[in-house]
């Protein structure tokens, strides 16, 4: 079987989420795994998952005793401050987090905040259409939109 071709459903493995997925990521694994949310995981789940999806939520060494066979702690988060290393440590588990790729959009927020801010963009959008033409005619909103059009 080439590595583009999903395997059959019973070949695929099972993947126990910590929380729903968005749509289209959890459409995207479907084709590659079976998907159960934690909470609804039945004891046969729950022994065959080798694999723990977790967003923001902690795991904790109660929640690993719970599962025989993971061998991954995969996190969809940048930290892994909120899951008890030493218990998978102590389990052999790899724990792995999505690192630096939020990172250039992490950028593109912060400046793109850090504009809006210093030329008061949320301020200029309360104002009501009067007073707004106004600021238009005066030329602050103008600069505003030259300089955000420059991004």
């Amino acid at each position: 079987m080439d590595n583009m071709t999903p395997p059959p459903t019973n070949e695929r493995p099972l993947v126990l989420l910590a929380q729903p997925l968005l749509l289209e990521f959890a459409a995207a694994l479907s084709a590659r795994y079976r998907l159960a949310l934690a909470a609804d995981a039945d004891a046969a789940d729950t022994a065959e998952a080798r694999v723990l999806l977790i967003g923001f939520a902690p795991v904790t060494d109660q929640h690993l005793a719970g599962l025989p066979v993971l061998e991954l702690v995969a996190g969809i988060s940048v930290g892994v401050n909120h899951v008890d290393l030493a218990a998978c440590r102590r389990r052999g588990l790899k724990v792995t987090n999505a690192g630096a790729a939020f990172a250039v959009d992490s950028a593109d927020y912060t400046v793109g905040l850090l504009v809006a801010v210093l030329r008061r963009v949320t301020a200029a959008e309360a104002l009501s259409p009067q007073r707004l033409a106004l600021c238009m005619t005066a030329g602050e909103v103008l600069y505003i939109i030259a300089i955000l059009s420059q991004f």
